[in-house]
């Protein structure tokens, strides 16, 4: 993350604005560090919620994309990270200092009398030093994780240190928050009880994708040079082994004569971006645009609005983001079936298609159905109807609520 010069960042001598007089419950959410779209779900909270005093505690100051935005004051943010990394660290190295952190958050917790705790994951000593204070100190801890039961493939023995380690902590805990239903049946293969499970998804700022203005659409067409009279599938993510961006180029070179009215869109950046462009062969080149790493949301909605179509061929991943962002832009989606936010927002043949990770022949077949000139238009309009329907089934606010309720923590009358 790129810090701008107005971006609020409190340490943790600061403490949170607050009168002997605000008897609000604090409510602590503790993560590794700002994101755009961590930043916009604790926004609505503040504001949704204004019974509570929410404190963001972020226990990193860097996150692993370099995003720039301003933090603000409203989500009650306190940093006990300065200048630290949460991605490409050495975790045995970094198990006493995580733990030592762990301290300072537990002290900062007792100076503000928390009363309820949010956990972004548990895959650190010092998360679960917290995790056991909290039940120690009965208060009540809910776990957040984006996991899903299709990427959970461990097998002998290290499936059964896993159900230990990840037992122990969901019986901790005095509930769970998964991102939608693959993730909820992971953490009760793990023990968690399914009534105290709620949705607490990733979500982006939809009315930002929205509310993108014909002007604001068309300065970002120009500047990429995007033909209007073109439609485009679009890939928005990192160049990464896992994503399989290969295979959507593989797929794309299968159905580029039958569709020779569609382009391709790749929103990102990594390290297999040069691998991936010597894949291409020069006609198929120049139907392909690279974007580069963009960190201006508005820019990416602005490229979705340029889109038609979504791809998502990753062999694993836990949520995706870029499937909410997709269909509040009205694209249709296709993605492979271990995508979490897939089971959400995708019915195959509905406004989209899913298809088996890795399986080249299927995707080509997804590909030309929503490419169908016949078919697309429909297919884009019906996200809408599940975007709709996500939203109303798995709205993060609401489950907070639910687990605050079921924790003692409620509105005064």
């Amino acid at each position: 993350m790129q810090r701008n010069n107005d971006a609020t960042v409190l340490t943790p001598s600061h403490q949170l604005s607050s009168s002997p007089r605000d008897a609000r419950p604090a409510v602590a959410i503790i993560a590794n560090s700002h994101t755009p779209y961590r930043l916009h779900l604790h926004r609505r909270i503040a504001r949704e919620i204004p019974w509570i005093r929410l404190c963001s505690l972020f226990t990193h100051e860097s996150s692993n994309a370099p995003w720039a935005f301003t933090a603000g004051e409203e989500i009650g943010a306190v940093q006990f990270g300065q200048g630290e990394s949460c991605d490409g660290q050495d975790k045995a190295q970094n198990a006493l200092r995580e733990w030592r952190r762990a301290g300072r958050i537990i002290h900062w917790m007792k100076e503000n009398q928390v009363r309820f705790v949010l956990m972004m994951g548990y895959n650190d000593a010092g998360r679960m030093r917290m995790i056991r204070w909290c039940r120690r100190n009965h208060v009540p801890c809910w776990l957040f994780g984006d996991s899903n039961i299709r990427g959970d493939l461990a097998r002998g023995l290290k499936a059964m240190v896993k159900r230990v380690v990840v037992g122990r902590v969901v019986n901790d805990c005095d509930g769970i928050f998964s991102c939608g239903s693959l993730g909820r049946d992971y953490f009760v293969k793990y023990g968690a009880d399914p009534q105290h499970c709620f949705y607490f998804p990733y979500e982006p700022d939809y009315e930002l994708i929205q509310s993108q203005t014909t002007e604001a659409i068309d300065l970002v067409r120009r500047r990429f040079n995007l033909e209007p009279s073109r439609r485009r599938l679009v890939y928005s993510g990192r160049l990464t082994a896992v994503k399989r961006v290969d295979l959507l180029f593989d797929a794309f070179a299968q159905i580029a004569n039958e569709r020779p009215d569609w382009d391709l869109v790749v929103v990102g950046d990594g390290n297999l971006r040069q691998a991936l462009q010597g894949r291409l062969t020069p006609e198929l080149a120049s139907r392909v645009t690279w974007t580069g790493f963009v960190d201006d949301q508005a820019t990416v909605s602005a490229l979705y609005r340029l889109s038609d179509a979504l791809v998502l061929p990753s062999d694993y991943e836990p949520w995706a983001l870029v499937i909410n962002e997709a269909a509040a832009a009205g694209l249709a989606i296709v993605a492979s079936n271990v995508v979490g936010a897939a089971a959400e927002l995708v019915r195959d043949g509905y406004n989209g298609r899913v298809f088996p990770p890795g399986d080249l022949n299927a995707l080509t077949k997804c590909l030309l159905e929503v490419t169908d000139g016949a078919k697309i238009d429909a297919m884009k309009a019906a996200s809408a109807v599940m975007l709709a329907d996500w939203r109303k089934r798995g709205d993060p606010v609401d489950g907070l609520r639910r687990a605050m309720i079921a924790g003692g923590i409620r509105e005064a009358q």
